[in-house]
């Protein structure tokens, strides 16, 4: 994580590592989906899927069963923002552990001999922005859920008790989600940075290292990844359910559009 660049606004020449990171995150998460979706193309409804198309499908159903079990069945179309978020956590957790190198060099150090040409690339989360932008998103999800379920109420929150409360409490679930994510993201990084240090100064690192350090990014990265993952995005979930209708008010209302939409489909039959 690059600290000394941080109030800099020329973007273009200070691009920190975290952000190549957040790239390459974000574009393995499309590969894989084009792969799904163009080898489920492939499918006849009533074939078995197998293989990565399986797997796909096994995603999809766990997201959806959990968006319902802990937000109710008016909630149905979110399961598409929980696996993004999900994926995008646990495979951005995933690259810091590979530890893939930055070929891409770009700004003052865009030369051949550049000290960040064969650097490897860190968890996104190590640099508060991306932490704090993906909090930001559900913040307005919140928002946006807030919106539709109470209506004019949803004014009443900044004005009652006090108004200085309500505006300080909005902000309340983004930072405690990023700094969340973020803490624990960079606890992980300094921890193995240390021990890497540590075992380098022994002489023996490159004997010591492989021996020791899987156990180390087994735990900061595969585990904390899962973990963190979870958390933030169970997290999400409750808050924005927490403005909707609880779930039994929602099976009266899914039941309710449903009778209507048999009564005008019978009644569309008969003319």
């Amino acid at each position: 994580m690059n600290t000394e660049n941080i109030l800099r606004t020329d973007f273009g020449n200070v691009m920190p590592l975290e952000f190549i990171s957040s790239l390459l995150t974000m574009l393995l998460i499309c590969i894989f989906c084009l792969v799904v979706y163009f080898k489920g193309k492939k499918y006849k409804p009533l074939d078995k899927p197998k293989g990565i198309v399986s797997i796909g499908e096994m995603i999809v159903s766990f997201a959806d069963k959990q968006v319902e079990d802990l937000m109710g069945p008016v909630y149905g179309n979110f399961a598409g923002y929980v696996i993004a978020l999900a994926a995008y956590i646990f495979v951005g957790f995933m690259i810091g552990m590979i530890g893939i190198p930055n070929f891409i060099v770009i700004g003052d150090n865009a030369i051949i001999n550049s000290s960040k040409l064969f650097t490897a690339l860190p968890n996104p989360f190590t640099n508060l922005a991306f932490p704090l932008m993906i909090g930001f998103i559900s913040l307005m999800l919140i928002q946006v859920y807030a919106i539709k379920f109470q209506h004019a109420k949803y004014l009443m929150r900044f004005v009652s008790p006090i108004p200085v409360i309500g505006l300080a409490t909005l902000w309340v679930p983004m930072i405690s989600l990023s700094l969340r994510l973020f803490g624990n993201a960079l606890a992980g990084f300094c921890l193995s940075t240390l021990v890497y240090g540590a075992l380098g100064n022994t002489g023996w690192g490159l004997i010591l290292a492989p021996a020791v350090m899987p156990f180390f990014h087994a735990y900061f990265d595969v585990f904390s990844g899962l973990i963190q993952t979870l958390v933030f995005v169970m997290i999400t979930m409750m808050d924005i359910a927490q403005e909707g209708p609880e779930i039994e008010e929602q099976m009266k209302m899914v039941n309710t559009v449903s009778l209507k939409t048999t009564i005008a489909q019978q009644a569309k039959a008969a003319n």
